[in-house]
């Protein structure tokens, strides 16, 4: 936006369609510091907007989502005692509001809190799940840490994987992203949030409707109402006595940006089922700065990885994962597989493993007219197995009932030879007593 009459216009615009609620607070119940007036406000500044779309992927349109999250945000928030909430944008604006204007628009109002709201996609489409960016340097930094964990738990409990609270920092070491940067210059706390991506079908069943919209944006007033301590007789909540789940030091300095790719990442082979045509694997990684959250692995030397699998038992607001993991991949047949895998820490650096190879060739699926010819031409009940040992065994079962039938021929010929063996042998003795006689006689 052009600075001048144009942009205080703008700004006048804005606070006029903005809509505030100002009721008398319990100023020494928050936690947080309120203004001097007895007010805590908050602002809630929709990402994008006029020209500049966000996330544009299969008919999701970022600015237009963050507007039905901060609508449905805006409404909860101010069914709540002691909190005025503001918007940097009411709908849709013709050109797009400059990330300063946004900050200086929370000056003005004089806000405590700035929540940005957003929806992610990465350049492959590769990673899902949600994650806060905060502001990485003094009590802003300590005041989004706290907030972050709040929102990051109200996150889990809807069922989407957490991947954390972050800091980025730009080319000058400030905050890279623009509105954390002009909010810190001002004095004023901020977060942002990456719901979940809609290029990902691991998250999109949770922005897939204007109701599922209008879910997050309540889930993130609750969050917000828990880290102020906030409590609402409409909705029947107390917040007062919310402990938030992560402890904060003063003087501390939370989560700041990794840069460097894990230190290990290593696969070992534990088993190779040639038989079922699976390949069981073990996986050690590691990375000093932060946790992994994904691995991956390439069957075919690293040309292609297969869709990305999460860490097993990360803790990522902990800071920490299992060193070791264990899996099993499933070879196609015919073929030779050559594996390497990823592991992928919480910025999403990643390092290759080493490669398996030598495997031989993994054996063709049997169909079953295969089967029938193999029973065929030898019936085997030690290689044949399931279905075809069943046949096997019939076949053996039919074989044995034919060599019963022809039992009896093979019987009375034996015993037609026994007769005249015996027969003989008797008209030789015979012979031999008629002979001894006549001898007698000539005596």
């Amino acid at each position: 936006m052009k600075k001048g009459k144009k942009l205080w216009g703008a700004l006048a615009l804005i606070l006029f369609l903005t809509v505030s609620i100002s009721v008398p607070c319990k100023a020494a119940d928050f936690r947080f510091p309120s203004d001097e007036d007895g007010q805590l406000v908050v602002v809630l500044d929709p990402g994008h907007g006029g020209e500049n779309l966000g996330a544009d992927y299969n008919g999701y349109i970022e600015k237009e989502i963050n507007m039905i999250v901060a609508n449905a945000m805006y409404e909860e928030l101010t069914k709540y005692e002691g909190i005025t909430v503001y918007m940097t944008r009411t709908g849709d604006v013709p050109e797009d509001i400059s990330l300063k204007n946004r900050a200086k628009f929370a000056k003005e109002v004089n806000a405590d809190y700035l929540f940005c709201l957003h929806f992610n996609m990465s350049a492959e489409n590769t990673f899902w799940g949600s994650e806060v960016w905060i502001q990485s340097k003094g009590q802003e930094n300590r005041d989004g840490y706290a907030f972050a964990s709040i929102q990051m738990e109200t996150m889990a409990d809807m069922g989407l994987y957490i991947r954390g609270v972050k800091t980025r920092l730009n080319d000058k070491g400030t905050d890279y992203y623009g509105i954390l940067r002009h909010c810190k210059e001002f004095g004023i706390a901020a977060a942002l949030i990456e719901h979940c991506h809609v290029d990902n079908d691991k998250d999109t069943p949770f922005c897939d409707s204007v109701e599922d919209l209008e879910a997050f944006g309540r889930a993130d007033a609750t969050s917000v109402a828990k880290y102020f301590g906030l409590s609402s007789k409409e909705l029947g909540v107390d917040y007062s006595d919310y402990k938030i789940p992560v402890e904060i030091k003063e003087s501390e300095e939370y989560m700041h940006h990794d840069i460097t790719d894990p230190e290990v990442s290593l696969i070992y082979l534990e088993e190779c089922d040639y038989e079922n045509r699976k390949v069981t694997l073990s996986m050690t990684a590691s990375d000093v700065d932060t946790p992994m959250l994904y691995y991956s692995y390439s069957v075919d030397g690293g040309d292609t990885f297969v869709d990305y699998f999460p860490w097993p038992d990360t803790d990522i607001m902990g800071q920490k994962s299992p060193e070791n993991i264990r899996f099993t991949i499933d070879i196609e047949p015919g073929t030779t597989p050559v594996i390497v895998a990823r592991a992928y820490n919480q910025y999403d650096r990643y390092t290759t493993s080493n490669v398996l190879n030598g495997f031989e060739a993994f054996p063709e699926l049997v169909t079953e007219p295969e089967i029938q010819e193999n029973l065929k031409n030898d019936i085997d009940e030690d290689t044949l197995k399931g279905d075809s040992q069943i046949k096997n065994e019939n076949l053996s079962t039919e074989a044995g009932s034919y060599a019963d039938e022809n039992q009896e021929p093979v019987n009375s010929l034996v015993l037609i030879l026994v007769v005249c063996l015996f027969a003989v042998i008797g008209l030789f003795l015979v012979l031999l007593l008629v002979r001894a006689l006549r001898r007698n006689k000539g005596q």
